[in-house]
């Protein structure tokens, strides 16, 4: 479902009961994010700020104040290369890319040679900006606001997880806009009765789901979030999904884009014009890369499936030289 957070659907009646279906804010965003901002893993990330944009987002046919929040990577004087945008999946965050952008590795991380977005999806991590509904649609309407608000064209979009189905999901709206579709691990097809894991079904169906982030805890996530690794989880990957859960706006959005996965769309996949580098954990539970990355590479007639080998769901986190070379060299244009 493009969250780790499966196993804590069970809590969520638990919460609901001790609350009388009550609850308070939980963590506050501004401390949200400056715990999140303080991680080690973040740091050099953390060191472009964070930018605040006041604006209008168009969700649902209407027009409502929107606040985005977003990193931007400036392109040194005289760069050439077009600008990529990063969207993160959920309940996850927009410094989930950190490792990505910044650390070392063997592979470079072509600073400076783009102008590179990463943004906070409504709904998610810092973003103050709360919608009535969370939707897969209203998430993806977000990220195209933003392009809006920018007026940002011939971009590459990078989305893992849920974050892959806003990417898509945008591209087919604004191809004026979109020029390059990166999917991690993306989610886009329907699943019926029996495909859902137990803990999405309980996410899915319970009453009171939205109240689980009240039993929100490090030591209930951690189990939950190492099926999706190959390698034993850094502390501070792990407290960032626990920050993450830890408001209850963010715990709502989980809840309400888990019950929105649906396919709604996925007829539409095939119309993506765009080209599409598909990279995919070979070891990923949540989106298997035998049914659903072989399945986006059948529909998506322009596009290139990528395994990277002894990953999970979060292939840009466990092997960050291998998803470094595959998409810079598809960015830039030095394979297809």
């Amino acid at each position: 479902m493009g969250t780790t957070w499966k196993v804590l659907g069970g809590l969520a009646g638990a919460a609901a009961l001790a609350l009388g279906l009550t609850a308070c804010a939980g963590l506050e965003k501004a401390e949200l994010g400056d715990k999140l901002l303080a991680l080690p893993k973040n740091a050099a990330l953390a060191r472009h700020g964070v930018k605040v944009l006041p604006g209008k987002a168009r969700i649902g046919g209407r027009e409502l104040e929107a606040e985005f929040r977003y990193i931007h990577m400036p392109a040194r004087p005289g760069a050439s290369g077009a600008p990529i945008l990063f969207l993160h999946g959920t309940p996850s965050t927009m410094t989930n890319w950190a490792a990505l952008l910044t650390a070392p590795g063997a592979e470079p991380t072509h600073e400076g040679e783009c102008d590179v977005y990463v943004l906070e999806i409504v709904g998610h991590g810092q973003c103050r900006t709360e919608l009535d509904d969370y939707t897969f649609q209203a998430c993806a309407e977000w990220v195209t606001s933003f392009l809006a608000a920018l007026d940002l064209r011939g971009v590459t979009v990078v989305g893992q997880s849920y974050g892959g189905e806003f990417a898509w999901r945008a591209a087919l709206d604004n191809p004026e806009r979109i020029t390059k579709l990166v999917l991690l691990d993306s989610s886009g097809y329907r699943r019926g009765d029996g495909e859902w894991l137990p803990e999405e079904e309980k996410l899915r169906e319970w009453p009171g789901a939205q109240y689980g982030y009240v039993l929100n805890d490090r030591e209930r996530i951690r189990p939950a979030l190492q099926l999706h690794f190959g390698t034993p989880i850094a502390e501070d990957q792990l407290d960032e999904m626990y920050l993450c859960c830890d408001n209850s706006d963010n715990w709502r959005a989980m809840t309400e884009l888990c019950r929105d996965e649906n396919g709604t769309r996925e007829a539409e996949i095939a119309k993506i014009v765009q080209p599409t580098l598909l990279l995919w954990g070979e070891r990923d539970l949540a989106y298997t890369p035998e049914k659903v990355g072989q399945r986006f590479a059948r529909d998506i007639r322009n596009s290139r499936l990528a395994l990277v080998r002894e990953a999970g769901h979060y292939p840009h986190e466990e092997r960050v030289d291998d998803v470094r070379r595959e998409l810079w060299a598809f960015h830039f244009g030095t394979q297809r």
